[in-house]
């Protein structure tokens, strides 16, 4: 890194490496027999990035920031992969005579590269003391698996009207683009007439695009009781295109990326902080709606009578929780801290209710799973020692070993059930020097 400061000018530049690895290795019997394939999965991708980020002020009103981002990007998929015929041909795999339960094995190695390229620029206008503007423009290009290229404005704003009143808002336009862990369709097609594939599933697999997406948000501060207690309200909403999500489509813990042509993303969050003397409160509530329509790429990883309900309606995001909760307290007593919080929700989506669709399943993530509510305690005290003080800590984690799902095993890009952490123990020593 290096960083050079002089005068109103102030400019940084990075050049970063990084290797990042998965892997995943199957119960090659247990899979097979229960989900008709078996795959040994590896993926690797290494990023080279550079990056530089400038400001200069202009006068006590103006600050000017400008940055550019590259990063180049090059990934290996290597999969050795188990499956079943069921009496087709299949080039390279099955013959219409090859006995059903003989595994037969298919080996598949890819290589992609993906480049990224951003700038940008933006203007902080203080327009007087309580009021300050940020606006700007940046842009975004990559090229991968599929590429693309967006200008995108913003304006954003905070006023502070009184000492205890701050108000912020703003619109942003975001360039998203999709992830690089990606399947690539040569891989599925291989299996078609197979248990992994079998004759009548969806073949299309259509390359992930870069999400567009207006954003707005709102919100509100409010310090009120002498300052001790502080109010809060803020709310959002995302008009986008070319909707990203993920989903685990198969044993291979890796999450494969997708498109809704359609969506929006929306809620409100309440916020309340109230400290005095040793004691701290403080309590959020959230509701969110967050929905897609039309699946465009990756189309392999859904049935047949999921993409024809998704094109004509709008479904819940997988990852909705309509709404989430956390409250919490600590005290400080002779130097020890005591402090406990709630966590509360009311369940990841699922499919529902069953026989909605033709083919008898439900409606894809039309349910949720059911509400919790979990309870943690803590303690901690910091002993004075010489060189600074030794901080020993011990938590419970789900006090009351709520046992509750995240998951149910259905829903879209949900392969497998999820439980929440049942009661833990943890303890801690932090030393300062």
């Amino acid at each position: 890194m290096f960083w050079h400061s002089e005068g109103a000018l102030n400019l940084q530049n990075s050049l970063s490496v990084r290797y990042t690895s998965l892997q995943f290795s199957p119960d090659w019997t247990g899979d097979l027999l229960y989900n008709g394939i078996a795959q040994d999965a590896f993926k690797a991708d290494t990023a080279l990035a550079w990056q530089t980020d400038a400001s200069y002020t202009l006068n006590d009103a103006h600050t000017v920031r400008a940055g550019v981002y590259l990063q180049y990007d090059t990934s290996t998929s290597t999969t050795d992969t188990q499956s079943l015929c069921q009496g087709f041909n299949v080039p390279g795999i099955c013959l219409a005579s090859t006995p059903t339960y003989i595994p037969q094995t298919v080996l598949d190695y890819a290589t992609q590269s993906q480049e990224i390229e951003s700038a940008y620029l933006q203007d902080e206008w203080k327009i007087f003391s309580q009021l300050t503007l940020n606006y700007g423009l940046r842009f975004d290009s990559y090229n991968a698996y599929s590429h693309g290229n967006q200008l995108s404005p913003r304006v954003n704003f905070v006023w502070q009207p009184t000492d205890t009143t701050t108000v912020h808002g703003g619109y942003s336009k975001y360039y998203t683009p999709p992830p690089f862990e990606l399947v690539s369709s040569a891989t599925y097609t291989h299996f078609y007439g197979t248990s992994a594939l079998p004759v009548g599933s969806v073949t299309a697999d259509s390359p992930p695009l870069a999400e567009s997406a207006n954003y707005y948000d709102l919100g509100v501060q409010q310090k009120v009781l002498d300052q001790h207690l502080t109010l809060g309200v803020d709310g959002y909403y995302q008009q986008i295109d070319n909707l990203i999500d993920e989903g685990q489509f198969g044993a291979p813990i890796i999450l494969t990326p997708f498109n809704y042509r359609y969506g929006h993303i929306g809620g409100v969050e309440l916020t309340a902080n109230y400290a005095v003397q040793n004691l701290s409160i403080y309590g959020n509530v959230a509701t969110q709606t967050a929905k897609g329509k039309d699946v465009e790429s990756s189309q392999f990883s859904f049935t047949q009578a999921q993409l024809a309900y998704i094109q004509d309606n709008y479904i819940h995001l997988d990852h909705e929780e309509r709404v989430s909760a956390s409250g919490g307290a600590s005290y400080l007593l002779y130097g020890t801290r005591f402090s406990t919080d709630l966590l509360f929700g009311t369940g990841l989506r699922e499919d529902g209710p069953p026989g909605a669709l033709p083919d008898g399943s439900g409606i894809p993530n039309g349910d949720h799973t059911p509400s919790y509510l979990t309870v943690n305690f803590g303690t901690s005290h910091a002993f004075q020692m010489p060189g600074g003080p030794l901080t020993l800590r011990f938590d419970i984690i789900n006090l009351t070993d709520k046992q509750y799902e995240i998951r149910s095993g259905s829903g879209i890009g949900v392969f497998a059930p999820q439980w929440g952490a049942s009661r833990g123990f943890f303890f801690g020593a932090s030393k300062d020097f």
